[in-house]
């Protein structure tokens, strides 16, 4: 008998919006299965409910933005204690302190993502691997098998026509002349007439 795929999303309270790009990448999977989207209830629960949520989830989205918020923290914690497979996924943003403190201490490497539309199509890629499970747990055809390959390579084609925005300021690399301490050059400056 086919299993349910329990997902559970946690994120920071500035990408609450970012909750429903998981959603959406989900809806746009090619395939019908049984899938169960878990979330801390925003009146907020225990921690004992929190731990619950969790206890049996095959994927857990963690979602970092600026600063580190609850009930995250308390989310992440109990991902990591019931030993869950945690996918943690930061925007690319400033950080406040609280929050570098947080991800350093966590020592794992963060997928970064600059959109929703990145982050539906990490999530997407994601799904389809787990999707992909050599024991076929969720009872998947071999069509819906290749649907989801094609899906895959959909979407990877799709990020590789994708022209990466030119880094600007220090990021795209550059340099600083300090022309007040320079000692006076002889010529003719370009652009100058």
């Amino acid at each position: 008998m086919p299993e349910t795929l329990r997902l559970f999303v946690s994120a920071t309270q500035d990408l609450e919006a970012e909750r429903a790009v998981v959603g959406r990448a989900i809806a746009q999977l090619p395939v019908q299965i049984g899938i169960e989207i878990r979330r801390t209830p925003l009146s907020g629960a225990s921690y004992e409910t929190i731990y619950e949520l969790i206890g049996n989830v095959d994927r857990f989205y963690f979602l970092m933005g600026e600063d580190i918020t609850a009930p995250a923290g308390a989310e992440w914690f109990s991902a990591w204690k019931l030993e869950r497979s945690i996918l943690p996924l930061r925007r690319v943003s400033r950080r406040t302190p609280a929050a570098q403190d947080f991800m350093r201490s966590a020592r794992i490497e963060w997928t970064r993502f600059h959109n929703g539309d990145e982050l539906a199509r990490i999530v997407a890629l994601d799904l389809i691997r787990i999707l992909n499970h050599a024991k076929n747990r969720y009872g998947l055809t071999l069509t819906e098998l290749e649907l989801l390959d094609t899906h895959r390579r959909r979407i990877g084609k799709a990020t590789a026509n994708e022209r990466p925005a030119e880094p600007g300021g220090a990021e795209g690399g550059g340099v600083l002349l300090d022309l007040g301490h320079r000692e006076p050059i002889t010529g003719v400056a370009l652009g100058e007439r």
